[in-house]
């Protein structure tokens, strides 16, 4: 079906993108034609969200549009307060569907990814593991932090941490926590892979070294735009973290044909307000005129 605009909204089209999920769907979005446009930019968000959570979905929807990219925004099966139940490698199977899809509906030239947060460690393991990774032409990682780093300040995680650990000795780490993390519930597998170092989710702790980063990172061979904010409330170290994004970048410079680092100064992790998103949006746009075409 084609949904019409609201003043806070955008138009576009929404399929089932699975054969076999009904639960997993796209909104791909209009140009001014109704149509779809010549490219696609996919954007991923973190935990807990979905369609329309991010402030600046409307306006870089807007701004793509003016560059040939409809934007284009899933529910997978760890969307809003799914996450707990799922895995990075569950979202790689899924992300695999919509692309498959994307190419056989609407057989769009050039396909970028956009991940914020956690959404950032889906981009980079499906550029790892993804059947389709060959077919991305670019990504961009905003917020791209770790939540392990967030989790070791947090005065409920040793008593989570510990009955996690105790469910997955017992053979049962599909279990629920009794806890909720994030507001939302949480098995044990998915909270030790939050929380655990060099796990599937530990992608960007900032104590990670380079003999580390290299396999996580070495299949980003893709140009790739880093983005990073200096208030991000989920970042205990600024300084450190700072360093950490340097590094990170210059482990990608060594694959990615072109790696491109970005700083926002006093803006948070979700870029909530106009002030902080309207820069992040003229960057990707940049980005993908200039770098992806």
């Amino acid at each position: 079906p084609k949904l019409s605009a609201m003043d806070d909204g955008v138009e576009g089209v929404m399929f089932c993108f699975s054969a076999t999920k009904t639960n997993l769907v796209a909104f791909v979005t209009l140009n001014k034609d109704r149509k779809v446009c010549k490219n696609a930019l996919i954007l991923i968000p973190g935990l807990t969200e979905g369609f329309m959570s991010m402030a600046y979905t409307k306006h870089l929807s807007e701004e793509v549009l003016a560059i040939d990219y409809s934007l284009v925004q899933i529910n997978l099966s760890s969307s809003f307060n799914q996450f707990g139940f799922s895995s990075l490698e569950r979202d790689c199977l899924e992300l695999t569907e919509l692309l498959r899809a994307l190419k056989e509906r609407f057989a769009f030239t050039r396909v970028a990814i956009l991940g914020h947060s956690t959404g950032a460690q889906d981009t980079v393991y499906y550029l790892r593991y993804g059947e389709l990774a060959s077919t991305v032409d670019a990504v961009i990682l905003q917020s791209a932090v770790s939540d392990r780093d967030s989790l070791v300040t947090e005065h409920y995680t040793p008593s989570m941490v510990e009955e996690a650990a105790a469910l997955k000795a017992a053979g049962n780490e599909s279990k629920i926590l009794s806890q909720f993390y994030a507001g939302a519930p949480i098995t044990a597998s998915r909270f030790l892979s939050l929380v655990g170092r060099l796990t599937p989710d530990d992608m960007f702790s900032v104590d990670l070294d380079d003999t580390e980063l290299v396999p996580i990172l070495g299949r980003v061979r893709v140009p790739i735009l880093l983005c990073f904010s200096s208030g991000d409330e989920f970042v205990p170290d600024k300084d450190a973290q700072r360093r950490f994004a340097d590094r990170m970048a210059s482990v990608l410079t060594r694959h990615s044909p072109c790696t491109v680092q970005v700083e926002y100064f006093e803006v948070n992790h979700g870029l909530s307000e106009a002030k902080f998103y309207a820069p992040f949006v003229t960057s990707v746009v940049t980005f993908l005129s200039q770098v992806v075409s």
